[in-house]
């Protein structure tokens, strides 16, 4: 597949529609954390409430098993999905890969703080940090993606029509 940039109109209008699907769902995910997990006390989120709707006395081992296979191989195609999209952009080659191996080193991050949390509540910080830096990759690879299909060619084709270039991109490169 050609850089993102260079892509044709068929694989742009597929990669963002694409992109914009899987952000929608990670946003619908955070709104389900956000009014699932708050304490009818107040209107944030703490920790202590994502620990107490988790990894109470109620959550046992096997459930939180059952949910972490389930979330990791439903996660694994939206990671792989959005990482495959993501390594076409024209960004630095080791950026590229830091961000796509992000996802999948801090998702067990997340999950192994489900099950410390279980018997420690202090290990609920384990799972937002390892959330947090799953979502922030996913929002920088969709972001950066998006970025890379529509805006780059647009400003290339800019620059080169101000140089007078009769090849879009030349002027930019």
């Amino acid at each position: 597949m050609k850089p993102l940039p260079e892509q044709p109109l068929e694989l742009k209008a597929l990669n963002t529609a694409a992109l914009l699907f899987v952000g929608v769902g990670i946003l619908m995910a955070l709104a389900y954390i956000d009014v699932s997990h708050m304490s009818t006390t107040g209107l944030i989120i703490t920790p202590h409430d994502i620990a107490t709707a988790y990894y109470g006395p109620g959550m046992s081992v096997n459930t939180l098993i059952g949910l972490a296979h389930i979330h990791m191989m439903g996660l694994f195609p939206v990671f792989w999905l959005i990482g495959f999209i993501f390594v076409h952009s024209r960004i630095a080659v080791g950026w590229r890969v830091f961000w796509c191996v992000v996802p999948f080193a801090a998702f067990p991050i997340d999950v192994s703080g489900w099950f410390l949390t279980h018997y420690f509540e202090p290990f609920v910080y384990v799972t937002i940090v390892g959330g947090g830096l799953f979502i922030l990759s996913l929002s920088v690879m969709i972001l950066t993606s998006l970025y890379q299909l529509w805006i780059v060619p647009w400003r290339e084709a800019r620059a080169s029509a101000a140089n007078g270039s009769s090849t879009p991109g030349i002027a930019a490169r």
